[in-house]
């Protein structure tokens, strides 16, 4: 039986049970994260949707039943598929084997990603290796040919310096059939395998821009509507300046999650927002967005692909709720406001060739949980302060 419908039907029933307003919330929230499954269990689902009888509990007689896909495959299973079910963590390259060795397609294997394994995107048709993986698993053809191809292919270089985004690449390569074809292809184009994540670093560029610049939204929402962060006895708003490009990444970290940089200061962390993060899912934290992160997408260094997925998707949320609370006056919702905020963050997902939002990813998890509030961004921002005053509460 396939659990996966009511594995993410009892995640869309938590966002409807779960009240900012509850004396327990922060509680609430923690017990929300332990509904997330472990890859262990996710493959437990994978594997019924596989044709798997056996018994579920048994790591054993799974491993036995994945070591059988691998060898009619033609493929030799990892060594550590028993300890899979142990909490031993996969590695990417596994994945994309499992997707070969199970007979998945391309849409299958972005589903395996976007479903199973849930933490990074799946094919990065920036890097040589994931190209092959995605023409080959399209193709169907089989780990075999993949790995013949990669053992053929010359090594990337520096590049002439052309962006090449990696739509172009996946349009290329859906114009491909052959194996002899993809050989060649790979030949002549070798040096557009040199860079990753343009698109989507592009995008979130272009966001901090609109967020954070001179006249960005942040200092526009700052000045037109009320803060978590004014003085209540005197209707104070907390001071946000801007130099010429705009402001600091610390400072306007802080102002999207409207938290107190003396507050935060008290962490003692150097300007990082991880004590406070110890309630979320181990998978939310994971390349939770930081000033370390958004300093080196901005400088245009190398980021991992769930450090940038994160990032733009916080980007999208916060200038979709910033933009309407300007404009309105008010940070109220209207009707078919969230549908709209989820569909715009798919798409610049998508557009940069990553997976659509999914109630079943801890992270994204807190974003569908916000837009449904009557003010999302309001709620937003409430869980990381409650977070906030929770740690400092408790290490005073």
């Amino acid at each position: 039986m396939n659990d996966t419908p009511a594995y993410t039907a009892r995640l869309t029933k938590s966002l409807d049970e779960i009240s900012w307003e509850d004396d327990d919330f922060i509680e609430e929230l923690r017990q929300t994260a332990q509904l997330f499954r472990p890859f262990s269990q996710a493959m437990d689902a994978f594997l019924v949707e596989r044709g798997y009888q056996g018994d579920i509990s048994d790591a054993g007689e799974k491993a036995l039943f994945i070591r059988a896909a691998f060898a009619d495959a033609g493929m030799e299973a990892p060594r550590e598929v028993r300890k899979w079910f142990d909490g031993q963590p996969v590695r990417r390259e596994t994945v994309f084997q499992i997707c070969f060795a199970f007979g998945l397609d391309g849409d299958g294997t972005d589903d395996f990603f976007r479903r199973f394994y849930t933490r990074e995107r799946s094919f990065n048709c920036h890097l040589v290796e994931e190209a092959v993986y995605y023409f080959c698993l399209n193709n169907g053809l089989t780990w075999t040919d993949a790995r013949d191809l990669l053992r053929d292919a010359p090594q990337p270089g520096a590049g002439d310096g052309e962006v090449v985004y990696t739509g172009s690449i996946i349009a290329a390569l859906n114009g491909l059939s052959t194996k002899e074809e993809m050989a060649a292809w790979l030949r002549a184009n070798i040096g557009k395998f040199v860079g990753s994540n343009v698109t989507a670093c592009e995008s979130i560029r272009r966001l901090w821009g609109i967020v954070a610049g001179p006249d960005g939204l942040l200092l526009r929402e700052r000045e037109a509507l009320p803060s978590l962060l004014n003085d209540a006895a005197t209707g104070r708003k907390s001071a946000l300046r801007a130099g010429q490009e705009g402001l600091k990444p610390w400072d306007a970290c802080l102002a999207i999650f409207q938290l107190d940089k003396g507050s935060v200061k008290r962490l003692e962390t150097d300007r990082s927002l991880k004590p406070m993060l110890a309630h979320l899912h181990d998978a939310a934290r994971d390349s939770f967005p930081d000033r370390q992160g958004i300093d080196k997408i901005l400088r245009g260094d190398k980021v991992s692909y769930e450090r940038v997925r994160k990032w733009l998707v916080l980007l999208t949320f916060y200038a979709f709720w910033a933009r309407r609370a300007v404009e309105r006056g008010s940070y109220a919702a209207d009707p078919g406001d969230a549908a709209r905020c989820m569909a715009e963050t798919d798409r610049f997902l998508v557009d940069a060739g990553y997976p659509e939002l999914y109630v079943g990813n801890p992270y994204d998890w807190i974003f569908f949980y916000a837009a449904r509030d009557e003010e999302p961004l309001f709620l937003f921002r409430y869980i990381f302060n409650e977070l906030l005053a929770g740690t400092l509460e408790a290490h005073p």
